[in-house]
């Protein structure tokens, strides 16, 4: 379910997915985009199998109560937007425009506030401030910056895997690799100081 539909009420979409598993139609089921109480909504009725939620070194407080529920309840969660959109690549400045039919320009309606969380001019600015923070943590540890953020968001509780889109073969190659990087604890509170930094300043 990849996002709760307020006309219907959850338990009768998840039983009904939760038929598909019966029948045999599908091994596995999950939701996206679900708060907490939806959630557990579901969880009463059929065990839930994963949540697919926006979640990276840039947006996460949201979560700090559904992610400690699926860890403690089995439930796998698969990351969206872990690279910020592109924000996390280091490629942005702020200069960075979008065309008017990207929603990240912010013209175009999405269902979920991403726009607000990413893009909206001070949250962006202080994104940008975020990376340039992130940029020598990633040089020290070796690996692409697009790689620190991809391994941080595999490296948390819980989470089975993350979506990064590319717009080239040579950055699938690079954001794959990202999948066999092992940070240690002591790299892992080196990022969170370097963002603790960002958000002190």
């Amino acid at each position: 379910l990849h996002l709760p539909d307020p006309s219907v009420p959850v338990e009768e979409s998840w039983e009904a997915m939760a038929r598909l598993v019966d029948d045999g139609v599908v091994r596995q089921i999950g939701v996206s985009n679900f708060p907490l109480e939806l959630v557990e909504r579901c969880e009463r009725l059929r065990h839930v199998d994963t949540v697919q939620l926006h979640f990276s070194l840039l947006y996460r407080d949201d979560h700090r109560e559904l992610r400690p529920f699926c860890e403690d309840n089995g439930i796998a969660i698969l990351a969206y937007g872990p690279l910020g959109f592109g924000v996390l690549t280091g490629t942005m400045t702020s200069d960075t425009r979008f065309p008017d039919d990207d929603w990240r320009s912010g013209g175009v309606p999405v269902p979920v506030p991403l726009y607000e969380q990413i893009f909206a001019p001070a949250t962006f600015e202080r994104h940008l401030s975020a990376v340039d923070a992130l940029r020598p943590v990633a040089e020290r540890n070796g690996v692409a910056l697009a790689q620190l953020a991809l391994a941080w968001v595999v490296a948390q509780p819980g989470v089975t895997a993350a979506i990064a889109g590319s717009r080239s073969a040579a950055r699938v190659r690079e954001n794959a690799a990202a999948g066999s990087i092992e940070f240690t604890r002591a790299q892992l509170e080196e990022v969170e100081a370097a963002l603790a930094g960002v958000a002190s300043a």
